[in-house]
């Protein structure tokens, strides 16, 4: 039954993370909030859900995702208190733009480390807990960009971990199949703190020329993106190693 799966969200403690804990929080999934350094923040959606859920349906486990003791570690607590872990959301990720020419060695790795290291981490140490189990099935939905299938300027390192997620999804689903689905959600324009900010959509004109480029007229919400994936994990039985855009039209691969 789906109120009895664990579902483990990286990268859960604000923004696209924090809405999808909260979304299959209230729909009865024992959730892990996963957070690197956004402890404040964290230990805020911990308390407000654990309000709404209780406590004993909820963990709270700091992991930078790039370092897989850290994420070994995250993942024997999740057991340790769960007994399981049925689902993985990859959703930690960062952006450090810059024209490519200036990017720093630093600037590229750290974006790879996170993006794309740190879901091919996370994602080896869900699947390994799988093996020898083959009463169990799991899922993998990783969370991708638009911009790892069509690029754009001063994102080389962003675009390049993004188009590596949306490769290593397949991949992953070639190797894990069938006990364990994996799956790629590639979100739009979501209606999160840091869109905002880097849109500055508080601006009239700047938010009418991104709504503009929006057939369905409206900035995408988390609950959108919940309903998508509430489908793959609990909704579906026969459907592995694709992308699934959640953006309103804007982009149509």
């Amino acid at each position: 039954m789906p109120d009895e799966k664990v579902i483990l969200i990286t990268g859960s403690s604000r923004g696209i993370g924090a809405g999808l804990a909260a979304n299959f929080a209230r729909k009865g999934l024992k959730v892990v909030i996963n957070y690197s350094r956004s402890e404040a923040e964290a230990d805020r959606l911990y308390k407000a859900l654990s309000e709404m859920v209780g406590r004993e349906n909820l963990l709270k486990a700091q992991a930078d995702v790039s370092d897989r003791k850290q994420v070994q570690a995250m993942f024997d607590l999740a057991v340790e208190r769960f007994r399981r872990v049925d689902a993985l959301i990859n959703n930690a990720g960062i952006n450090i733009d810059g024209p490519f020419l200036d990017m720093t060695d630093e600037q590229w790795s750290g974006v790879i480390d996170t993006n794309l290291t740190g879901t091919f981490i996370c994602s080896q140490e869900f699947a390994i807990r799988f093996r020898g189990d083959p009463e169990r099935t799991g899922h993998i939905v990783n969370i991708g960009a638009a911009t790892g299938l069509r690029g754009r300027k001063n994102g080389a390192n962003y675009c390049a971990s993004k188009a590596g997620v949306i490769l290593l999804t397949q991949c992953l689903a070639l190797e894990l199949a069938p006990q364990i689905r994996v799956n790629c959600v590639i979100p739009g324009y979501i209606d999160t703190d840091e869109i905002r900010t880097r849109y500055n959509l508080s601006q009239s004109q700047n938010y009418e020329r991104v709504i503009g480029t929006i057939p369905m007229g409206r900035l995408g919400t988390a609950d959108d993106l919940f309903k998508v994936i509430d489908f793959i994990i609990n909704g579906s039985e026969y459907i592995t190693g694709q992308n699934f855009p959640v953006n309103g039209g804007h982009f149509m691969p």
